[in-house]
């Protein structure tokens, strides 16, 4: 769906000349974006706003759970829809007992406790990444998606380390930034915090 909104936003901008070169770069940066494959065809950043947008978002889900792939998940995405779901609910009938489901099994409270907490993690290593990035003159839209792509370890982002750009370019501090947000994505972010509490190896 998001191939052919992109393909759709591209050719109705003059981009390519017909749907089916936009459908094809369209289709093939999404799914490499998405997997984390890192590859790319043409340069994304002379692309539509909100085509990049929605690249933007699918740096930020990529997979589903126990894929490869970096990212928030698509099943972590589904569980905290749900959760805001049945919090409005529960907002309307405060005696009501909801409980939220996927794939027809409950899902116990600590399990979305940690979804939602995964969520809020990602949300502030993005904006502290992205802060670090400005702060050595980097511009918001590098700063940001820099900030996505070494988390959700993509790959490509926009601006400066566009699809035809890399890293090279960027002060040393800021490769040590990436690497360290590469490295933290990886290991699904607790995996990286745990190691920090010293304590817990005993």
């Amino acid at each position: 769906v998001i191939s052919v909104i992109i393909a759709i936003s591209l050719l109705s901008s003059g981009v390519y000349s017909n749907f089916g070169e936009a459908m094809r770069h369209a289709s093939f940066q999404v799914v490499s974006i998405s997997t984390t494959s890192g590859f790319a065809t043409t340069d994304t950043n002379l692309w539509t706003p909100l085509a990049m947008v929605l690249l933007i978002f699918c740096s930020v889900i990529c997979g589903c759970a126990g894929s490869t792939s970096g990212g928030m998940k698509v099943d972590r995405l589904l569980i905290a829809s749900k959760v805001i779901r049945n919090r409005m609910k529960i907002q309307l009938h405060p005696n009501a007992v909801i409980r939220t489901k996927m794939d027809g099994l409950v899902q116990e409270e600590s399990i979305q406790n940690l979804v939602m907490t995964f969520i809020v993690s990602y949300i502030m290593l993005t904006l502290i990444g992205t802060v670090i990035y400005t702060m050595f003159g980097c511009d918001i839209l590098t700063g940001f998606t820099a900030s996505i792509s070494c988390l959700s370890n993509v790959g490509p982002g926009f601006g400066e380390i566009g699809s035809m750009s890399n890293f090279s370019q960027l002060p040393v501090v800021l490769k040590l930034c990436s690497t360290l947000l590469m490295l933290i994505g990886r290991l699904e972010i607790f995996g990286f915090i745990q190691l920090l509490f010293i304590r817990s190896w005993r």
